[in-house]
């Protein structure tokens, strides 16, 4: 069980949105993904200690091109914890289990979702790319994988609990971040998390590019930059879709869990765009 002294202390990215082309880019962002991914590992590399380990909330990749996720593994090599990894909506989802996670051919799964423990701590990952709006880059839990974690958050497990997912799950108010981007079973997912809500210390994802925290039901989500580009998150009903953010920084947040207490500190960095 982590305490004051001895605590859980773990890095939450996400959507690095990597390509293994170093001059691949998007109009609407100031660098490259590798540049931005590059300035975070040296960032990590720098802080004054060494993280549990590391949580990567999905999209790992950009659109996969073939061999992504092996330089995806090189450029993350240098850090010195291990890494849990997440599928995103820009994930392909077997190369990811294959070539990131090294799953064997047979092994692949349609979805990839697990449990470990750190220190004490559940951690449960989940791959909220179930069957969504096609028109959308919207998520979904599939059913099974849904009562796959009814039964954890039922159970009379005393640990305290982290989850983990890709897709953000609750309304923030915003409107195209609400319509164009949460889970589309999100209140369902809801209402099996917060039977848990006792001994949960944070629901963490990403996908949306933006810093953002929801709490209901004694349930707190916790949301983290990309390494790459941010979205805007401003309750304008004109925006329909993504709304990009040329000005905030990339960020990750260092998450600090004890046996009373949750700390979440974001930790924004520079990237040369040079």
């Amino acid at each position: 069980m982590p305490t004051a002294t001895d605590p859980l202390r773990f890095l939450h990215i996400s959507d690095t949105h990597i390509n293994p082309d170093r001059t691949y880019n998007k109009d609407y962002a100031r660098y490259t993904p590798m540049l931005g991914v590059e300035a975070m590992v040296r960032e990590i590399n720098a802080l004054p200690f060494t993280p549990d380990f590391i949580l990567h909330t999905g999209d790992v990749a950009f659109d996969p091109s073939p061999d992504v996720y092996l330089a995806v593994k090189e450029v993350l090599a240098d850090l010195g914890a291990p890494i849990h990894y997440l599928v995103g909506n820009h994930d392909d989802s077997p190369a990811f289990q294959r070539d990131l996670i090294g799953r064997a051919d047979e092994a692949i799964s349609d979805y990839y979702y697990y449990e470990l423990e750190a220190k004490g701590v559940q951690i449960v990952c989940l791959d909220s790319n179930g069957p969504h709006d096609p028109e959308k880059p919207t998520g979904n839990i599939p059913d099974e994988q849904l009562d796959w974690l009814r039964g954890i958050c039922e159970s009379d497990d005393p640990r305290p609990l982290v989850i983990a997912t890709h897709h953000s799950v609750l309304p923030v108010y915003v409107p195209w971040l609400d319509v164009w981007m949460r889970t589309e079973n999100g209140e369902a997912l809801h209402a099996v998390i917060k039977q848990a809500s006792h001994r949960l210390c944070g629901v963490f994802h990403g996908h949306i590019h933006q810093n953002i925290q929801v709490m209901r039901d004694n349930v707190t989500y916790i949301s983290v930059g990309s390494t790459w580009c941010q979205f805007k998150s401003y309750p304008d009903p004109s925006n329909e879709r993504i709304v990009n953010d040329m000005h905030t920084l990339p960020s990750f947040n260092m998450v600090t869990i004890t046996d009373t207490t949750t700390s979440v500190i974001r930790h924004s960095f520079t990237v040369e765009d040079n």
